[in-house]
């Protein structure tokens, strides 16, 4: 019985502080910084060396990482989460498609969770918060989007479903 305590309580903290790192903003891009692999802060997808097993046959590595993509958000407005003094760092890796980060002077509304970054371009209509539902899917495991018909959805209205309708800043 000990055993399953000491467990529940290292999973509900690890759970925790992963929760404790997602956000939801809207700010406004001030860099993007792309990184080859195996440079300062983006390691490299395999190792150096080969694993060779006691039989001779040897491990092969295939990745179709790119390098390492970072972004920093100058925060505007903060609805879930802890986003630091000013500006916020996004990391992220680069896949087969390229990068991912937008670089753009217009707001955009930033979600990361469990640490999978995704962004939306922020468009205001009428006083109203709309967000592109192709480029956000989802917020807190809800889809942005009810119908699926890719027209924009406003924010507030997706923020309600999610629990998450509060402005904190």
């Amino acid at each position: 019985m000990a055993k399953f305590k000491l467990i529940a309580t290292a999973l509900f903290g690890a759970c925790s502080m992963v929760s404790a790192q997602d956000v939801l903003l809207i700010g406004r891009v001030q860099r993007v910084i792309l990184q080859p692999s195996g440079t300062e802060n983006c390691p490299p997808p395999c190792p150096a060396k080969a694993n060779v097993r006691p039989d001779g046959t040897q491990t092969v590595c295939v990745s179709n990482q790119g390098g390492c993509q970072t972004m920093e958000v100058k925060v505007d407005h903060i609805y879930r989460g802890e986003a630091g003094a000013g500006a916020r760092h996004f990391k992220s890796g680069i896949g087969e498609y390229g990068p991912s980060f937008p670089v753009t002077e217009k707001p955009i509304l930033v979600s990361e969770e469990a640490g999978i970054v995704s962004w939306s371009p922020v468009i205001e209509k009428d006083g109203r918060i709309f967000i592109d539902p192709k480029r956000l899917r989802s917020i807190g495991g809800i889809p942005t989007s009810a119908k699926d018909d890719g027209q924009l959805v406003e924010l507030h209205g997706v923020l309600a479903r999610t629990g998450t309708g509060r402005r904190l800043n």
